[in-house]
């Protein structure tokens, strides 16, 4: 058990943040900036979590950060969102400059350790986290442990090809992500809205502003064609999900993001979908839901991984 203060790193491709917390899950404080080159932002977040820390000599550091990365060597290894990061020695860098454990996580897989740390109190063994943000990625707890993969690219989901064609995600036509993420419900939005269709809040804006943040929020408020567009996305969703159940057969499957905002409007056709695909008796024994950390995942899981490095070194 990590004790004292855990400082936690998150790097995004808009924004990256400094968070403060506690070993028990408790984010008590936080900074926030956007995303600059990698020397200027890390020196950033470092002096952002020293000031956070109050003086107080944290237990260890986590960052969360989006692939491809090295976890085992600490790169970062050109993340498509973080263009001029190539090879980025972040936890030497942030060692040296704090003198504390630090490990880099794949943020999907730091959001699971969370959700199967402090969302579900390590109540069940076998857990799938999906992103459901920007993009589609999956973090894989088997068995109370993390799975990475050789190059840390377990649970890459969004990859998978669903439709023969379809809108691009993760440089694939019709695939996971393409279908399935936050901006795939902007992009199924913009077919269905050149086709003929009921009259729509949508049809006010400019095509190229139709994003899966104004679908959301006119399904929310029972606009009948985006209602049918989050459909659409949860029959995707699900049939990713059965994948997932027929190959893992996990106890718990984990929503994020977009299922945080829609909730039922999204997550009821989600497990219908899937029911209809995977084994009975393997979804039987799965619940798939919104995370229960909400949207204090991100934070949470760069201190997930902080925790981990203060363990591994016995603090």
């Amino acid at each position: 058990m990590a004790s004292g203060l855990l400082l936690g790193f998150d790097i995004g491709g808009t924004k990256s943040a400094a968070i403060v917390g506690d070993g028990e899950g408790n984010a008590l404080a936080r900074e926030e900036f956007r995303t600059a080159g990698p020397k200027d932002t890390v020196q950033r977040l470092i002096e952002a979590g020293l000031r956070l820390c109050g003086g107080e000599r944290p237990a260890g550091c986590g960052i969360a950060c989006g692939g491809p990365l090295s976890s085992r060597e600490g790169l970062i290894l050109s993340p498509p969102n973080l263009p001029g990061w190539d090879r980025v020695p972040v936890v030497q860098t942030v060692r040296d400059g704090i003198g504390v454990p630090a490990a880099l996580e794949n943020d999907a897989n730091a959001c699971a350790v969370a959700e199967w740390r402090w969302g579900l109190r390590c109540q069940v063994d076998d857990l799938v986290y999906l992103t459901c943000g920007t993009g589609q990625g999956a973090g894989i707890v088997l068995g109370g442990r993390l799975v990475r993969g050789k190059q840390d690219l377990a649970g890459e989901i969004g990859h998978v090809r669903l439709l023969p064609m379809g809108p691009v995600g993760y440089y694939k036509a019709g695939s996971v992500e393409g279908l399935t993420s936050g901006r795939a419900l902007g992009e199924l939005a913009k077919i269905r809205l050149q086709e003929p269709h009921e009259p729509s809040h949508l049809d006010r804006l400019p095509l190229d502003q139709v994003t899966g943040k104004e679908v959301g929020a006119a399904a929310v408020n029972g606009d009948p064609l985006a209602v049918r567009v989050v459909q659409e996305q949860a029959g995707h969703l699900g049939r990713a999900c059965a994948i997932l159940i027929d190959i893992l057969n996990p106890q718990r499957i984990s929503l994020g993001s977009t299922a945080q905002r829609l909730g039922s409007l999204l997550v009821d056709g989600v497990r219908e979908a899937a029911r209809q695909e995977a084994l009975p008796a393997a979804f039987e024994n799965c619940v798939i839901d919104k995370a229960v950390l909400g949207d204090e995942i991100q934070d949470l899981a760069a201190l997930a991984i902080a925790r981990d490095a203060a363990e591994a070194t016995g603090h």
